[in-house]
């Protein structure tokens, strides 16, 4: 069954850009620009409902008035056709990494973007994802201070609306459906290869954009790794497989992850699987509004610790979710915030020795004073083939 979801409207995409407004007056700051890369588009997805390929992007936003959306060299038709923001600028900073000079074709510089946005305080959004040398270009043009404005949209973005919420939903039901495929269908003498094509095929199918990130399944030494690839690697009976997949929908994305064995596992296996489990319901259990971040993770490591398991944990027990399956915030043991209605997350125990690994994975919305709602459940258990 393909979906009707309807995707985020533009009345929606202004309102996020007259948030931001709003909070650019608070930190004093007249000109941001949220800067994305193809693999990490939420800014740009968020702010414009624009996926840079190839190239980055950039979505410039003055104190008042009308943004823009800055585009390399040649996505100028890519982005007339997707963009929610009229006003595309083609740059030559944003082009793809392979460089390109383009001889001929003559582009607005940076210098040119400061004289007819005045500003004296430049934020940029993306921080750690801008490449050095548009840093360095801006820095050479713009006379005023430049500073670090994650936090402006980031705090935005972090509390879903309704319609996030539903296609976040619709996301994971995508996800499910995914992982039902591969579950009525793997079999040992697979290459993990072969498993993703399964999932791939399955969620596209039904209505998918894309997968949500690159999917993986990993079989036994290979699941030691939080992140991977499949391999060519053959599935063998009695070994770990891990699964980690994800659907994109009209530009929201979740995961849903499961750990399985062919044949009977080792009781040590079996234990460890079942620990990974009980700890991700743990987790779904303590994620209320207004509880501090910090005491889920402390309550749920803690847990994990008690039982003898404490040397396998990788980091905290959450993570946001969005417009990426992995997005700021994590829930983390040094998080000191709280969490709010509607904050969206993957529940995501990780766990490994040094001989196998698994993960156990779904995504959440917080509510108030009840458990976390849970987008997937599917097959939450210990799963033997």
């Amino acid at each position: 069954m393909i979906s009707a979801i309807p995707p985020v409207p533009d009345s929606e995409f202004a309102e996020r850009i007259t948030k931001v407004q709003a909070h650019m007056a608070g930190a004093a700051i007249d000109l941001l620009l949220a800067f994305s890369t193809e693999s990490e588009p939420f800014y740009s997805r968020y702010l414009a409902d624009y996926w840079p390929n190839f190239e980055t992007a950039g979505v410039l936003i003055p104190s008042s008035g009308d943004p823009a959306l800055l585009i390399g060299p040649e996505s100028g038709t890519y982005a007339g056709l997707k963009s929610r923001i009229r006003r595309i600028i083609r740059m030559p900073d944003f082009r793809e990494s392979s460089q390109p000079q383009y001889p001929g074709v003559t582009l607005p510089s940076w210098g040119d973007i400061f004289t007819e946005f005045k500003s004296d305080t430049f934020g940029i959004a993306g921080w750690d994802l801008l490449p050095h040398f548009i840093y360095c270009n801006i820095e050479k043009e713009f006379k005023g201070a430049i500073v670090n404005a994650d936090d402006i949209v980031r705090s935005i973005m972090m509390i879903k609306s309704p319609l996030e919420l539903d296609l976040l939903r619709e996301s994971a039901r995508l996800s499910e459906l995914s992982m039902s495929a591969v579950l009525d269908k793997i079999k040992p003498g697979m290459t993990e290869t072969q498993v993703v094509g399964i999932a791939v095929a399955a969620m596209t199918e039904a209505g998918a954009e894309s997968p949500g990130y690159s999917l993986w399944c990993t079989s036994g030494k290979n699941t030691t790794a939080a992140i991977g690839r499949p391999s060519l690697k053959k599935i063998e009976r009695g070994e770990m497989v891990h699964l980690q997949l994800g659907a994109k929908y009209n530009g929201y994305s979740t995961a849903i992850a499961r750990p399985l064995v062919f044949g009977t596992p080792g009781p040590s296996m079996k234990k460890f699987m079942q620990l990974g489990c009980d700890a991700e319901n743990m987790t779904n259990d303590l994620m209320r509004a207004g509880v501090r971040a910090s005491d889920v993770a402390r309550k749920v490591h803690g847990f994990i610790t008690e039982r003898g398991y404490g040397d396998t944990i990788l980091y905290g027990p959450a993570h946001g979710c969005g417009h990426m399956e992995c997005e700021f915030p994590f829930v983390e043991t040094s998080s000191s915030w709280l969490l709010e209605k509607n904050m969206t997350f993957q529940s995501d125990m990780f766990l490994a020795t040094n001989k196998y690994g698994f993960r156990f994975e779904d995504a959440v919305i917080v509510r108030e004073n009840q458990p976390a709602e849970e987008l997937s459940s599917l097959r939450r258990e210990v799963i033997v083939l």
